[in-house]
């Protein structure tokens, strides 16, 4: 069995960790979901806003969820290779018992409970401040890759309270010798710091960073290079098979790692496909690959609402509206090239800026009736448009009939598109 790099495959990890050869894999971080009972709605500029439903009822369906997905990661886990799980107080120390099984790591080959420690958030009138994260190392055996001077932290003033002679070398770097239990010595660069300790401190994702998307569980770059450095060295293989926005995957290519990233979400894998292009200008089918979007129609038609939409806008070109909800009945927005490029030239935004646009709409039921073409008229009316796409599964006679008279009778051009076309159209460019 051979194994794809630079890969983005989209589907469920579990289908998809099948086809990945055994003990194939350096390094492995997952930030899995879990039910938090609230629904997240995350705004991605120019992408999407993507609702996060509770996925799991209880923490025993979240177990059950998890148990055959982590068997999966530890069979394709190199005997050298680190596992990292991330996860929150809903379920910590249930699934370190289940990775403390002899039949995965066992507990001989834990090595770190990480504390990742932030400010801000958290604040309760009813208990403590919840304000860190946890993340559990796991090692596959007692041989792995650990480079934790390459990710050392300053050290602090005073280093001679820790005892051992200081001085200088022949290359003029300080060093201090210290003794360990077993009376042997060993020589510490003070100029390399030092290893990181089990407690993090490093901020979440803000309002104001550069990196965020929007992403409401998305973690900061400065977390995933700590780890990637630590655990692994260039040109070793990095999995994340739960990539959502895909920082694994963006830290290990800047890292010159080689990846794979799994989300079951469609929008997500466009959006990780977005940040190699733009990051990195890689090329997507010559430099990496996106596997297994949905092909046919009938795979479409089980899309959640706001997935659909997305899937549908970007597929013609379009720019998904930043709110899904109230939205004023129009999904999206369909720029002219150079209107595309003025954005990212001149740093200016396509939904404030930049007035030349086609509206969007889109319909995931069955056949889109006449009802719907009418509202979209009054939202092309508001918007001081006379030309708008509509994306549907189907159209009625009264829908086509509808969309001719208002072309007709008021010059406004709508154009129907079925999901079938775009398809189609998606199948010749595979073929060219």
């Amino acid at each position: 069995m051979t194994m794809e790099t630079n890969v983005i495959y989209c589907g469920d990890c579990l289908n998809k960790l099948r086809d990945i050869p055994n003990e194939s894999v350096d390094l492995i971080y997952i930030d899995p979901p879990f039910s938090s009972n609230r629904n997240y709605v995350a705004f991605w500029q120019e992408q999407e806003a993507r609702h996060f439903e509770d996925r799991f009822e209880n923490v025993r369906a979240y177990i059950d969820y998890m148990i055959p997905r982590v068997e999966e990661l530890y069979r394709v886990l190199k005997q050298t290779g680190s596992f990292y799980y991330h996860c929150d107080w809903h379920a910590s120390h249930y699934i370190k018992m289940i990775l403390d099984s002899d039949k995965l790591f066992g507990y001989p080959n834990f090595q770190n409970e990480i504390i990742w420690h932030y400010t801000v958030g958290g604040k309760s009138q009813r208990r403590f401040a919840r304000k860190h994260d946890t993340i559990l190392f796991y090692t596959k055996g007692s041989e792995y890759t650990f480079n934790g001077k390459a990710v050392g932290v300053p050290r602090k003033t005073g280093v001679h309270s820790m005892g051992g002679k200081i001085g200088t070398d022949e290359q003029g770097r300080r060093y201090q010798d210290k003794r360990t239990k077993e009376g042997k010595y060993y020589r510490y660069y003070l100029d390399e710091g030092k290893i990181p300790e089990d407690v993090w401190l490093m901020e979440s994702i803000q309002s104001q960073d550069k990196e965020r998307l929007g992403y409401p569980t998305q973690k900061p770059e400065a977390l995933l290079e700590r780890i990637i450095k630590a655990s692994s060295n260039e040109g070793d293989v990095v999995l994340d098979a739960f990539c959502g926005c895909g920082t694994t995957l963006v830290v290990a290519q800047r890292e010159k790692r080689r990846w794979i990233g799994i989300d079951i979400s469609p929008t997500a894998c466009r959006v990780m496909a977005k940040r190699m292009e733009s990051n990195f200008y890689m090329k997507e089918g010559k430099d990496f690959w996106v596997r297994d979007l949905p092909k046919t129609a009938e795979e479409l038609r089980q899309y959640p609402p706001f997935e659909f939409q997305n899937w549908a806008i970007n597929a013609i070109g379009g720019v998904p509206s930043k709110v899904k909800v109230r939205n004023g009945g129009i999904d999206g927005k369909l720029y002219p090239v150079e209107d595309i490029k003025k954005e990212k030239a001149e740093g200016l935004d396509l939904f404030g800026d930049i007035d030349r646009y086609i509206p969007i709409q889109t319909k995931r039921t069955e056949q889109v009736g006449r009802p719907d073409i009418e509202n979209f008229e009054v939202a092309m009316k508001r918007d001081k448009r006379n030309k708008g796409i509509f994306v549907g599964f189907d159209f009625s006679r009264d829908a086509l009939s509808e969309i001719r008279r208002a072309g007709r009778d008021e010059g406004l051009e709508i154009e129907p598109i079925t999901v079938a076309q775009i398809v189609e159209q998606q199948m010749d460019k595979r073929l060219k």
